[in-house]
C-alpha cells in the first residue's frame, strides 16, 4: 500500500505556468520542446524495515496527465521545454501543453563554453506541491544555433535526485532528450 502511495505522490502533475521565455522562442512565439526520456528509481523502507525500490519512466507522467484531464496517453509526450527550463506534458502533434511536472527555472548555474554551444548544469528541481525545492539536477546541455539564432539542434542529458519528505521516498535517476515536437499552437 505504501509503494502504491509513494508512485501517486511521485506522479502527481499539475497545471502551473512559467512566465520566462527567451530568445528564439520570443521571436516566433513558440518554444523548443524535445521529448524527454526521465528513469527513476523511488527507495524507502516498508513496515519491516527493507528497503523497498520501484522504477518509474516518463510513461508515468504521460498516464496521470491523460487521466486527470480525460485524454488519450497516446495523444501526449513528456518534454523538456528549452526556453522555460522545465518539463511539461503536452500533445504529441501539436506540442500544446497539457500540464506542467518539474521546474528547474528558479535556481541553476550554467558554466558555458566561449560559443556558448555547451553548457554545464546544475539546478534545483522544483514542483507546485512544495515550497522548497525537492531535489537537484545536473546536466550537459548542447545547443547549436544557426546565425539567426534559431536553435538548429539540441540535446540535453544527465542526472537526478529528488525526495518526497512527507512519503519517506528518495528517487534517483537520469534524463535525456530526444527529437523536438513540432509545436503549432501558441505556447502557455
Amino acid at each position: 500500500m505504501k509503494i502504491l502511495r509513494l508512485l501517486a505522490a511521485m506522479l502527481t502533475v499539475g497545471l502551473c505556468f512559467s512566465p520566462e521565455v527567451r530568445g528564439q522562442a520570443d521571436s516566433i512565439n513558440q518554444t523548443n520542446e524535445y521529448a524527454m526520456a526521465w528513469n527513476a528509481t523511488g527507495y524507502t523502507f516498508n513496515a519491516k524495515g527493507k528497503i523497498v525500490a520501484t522504477n518509474v519512466n516518463q510513461r508515468a507522467f504521460v498516464l496521470k496527465a491523460a487521466q486527470d484531464n480525460g485524454l488519450n496517453p497516446n495523444d501526449l509526450v513528456f518534454v523538456y521545454r528549452v526556453e522555460k527550463r522545465d518539463t511539461a506534458v503536452v500533445y504529441k502533434s501539436t506540442g500544446a501543453f497539457v500540464a506542467d511536472v518539474y521546474q528547474m527555472q528558479y535556481t541553476y548555474t550554467d558554466i558555458t563554453n566561449a560559443s556558448g554551444e555547451f553548457a554545464l548544469r546544475e539546478t534545483l528541481l522544483n514542483d507546485e506541491y512544495h515550497n522548497n525545492a525537492i531535489g537537484t539536477t545536473w546536466g550537459v546541455e548542447n545547443a547549436v544555433r544557426n546565425k539567426d539564432s534559431y536553435l538548429t539542434s539540441y540535446s540535453y542529458h544527465g542526472t537526478f535526485h529528488y525526495f518526497f519528505p512527507e512519503d519517506n521516498v528518495i528517487f534517483t535517476g537520469s534524463f535525456s532528450t530526444g527529437p523536438r515536437v513540432k509545436e503549432t499552437d501558441p505556447p502557455n
